[in-house]
């Protein structure tokens, strides 16, 4: 099955936040940067603040037989001819079905679609090892721990700094 890509509008909101029961599973999608108990109106407005055509962020949908199945952001950075890869998740109907190599060749294929981009880098906990197992088969690589970064409920997590380089990412494709 193939996935298609798409711009995330507002009428998606009701199923990605059909996603995530717990702060917990927020925190780990999102990071810091999204309240809990989720919030329409604060989606709308993270929405609305990704339009036009400069844009430093963009929000995407992926889809599969006109089902949403996925929801990534792209954050651009020019200067650093980097784009960040946040807020990843996978409809928790499609995990554990061997999806998430297409996913991830889609979310990559539109990272390096505009010709500046050498790098994209991710975030995520280092006790999330479904997704750092994703990730590492993508063709990102581990490049740092941040320590103790994120307090939750008494425990504080760690985060991992992942990255793919142009040329990983030419060269993984060159052999598909």
């Amino acid at each position: 099955m193939t996935f298609e890509l798409r711009k995330f509008h507002k009428n998606d909101i009701k199923t990605l936040f059909s996603w995530f029961a717990s702060e917990r599973e927020v925190l780990q999608w999102a990071g810091a940067g999204i309240s809990w108990p989720l919030d329409r109106r604060e989606f709308i407005k993270l929405i609305r603040s990704h339009r036009g055509i400069e844009s430093p962020r963009e929000i995407w949908a992926v889809s599969q037989r006109n089902r949403m199945r996925g929801h990534f952001q792209l954050t651009f950075n020019r200067r650093l001819a980097t784009v960040g890869l946040g807020k990843i998740a996978l409809d928790p109907g499609a995990r554990q079905r061997g999806l998430s190599g297409a996913f991830m060749d889609l979310i990559l294929k539109q990272s390096f679609s505009r010709n500046w981009v050498h790098r994209v880098e991710l975030l995520v906990f280092s006790h999330n090892t479904p997704a750092i197992r994703a990730y590492t088969k993508a063709g990102f690589v581990l490049e740092g721990t941040r320590r103790e970064s994120t307090p939750i409920d008494g425990e504080t997590w760690d985060t991992h700094v992942m990255g793919i380089l142009r040329k990983e990412f030419d060269k993984r494709t060159e052999r598909e």
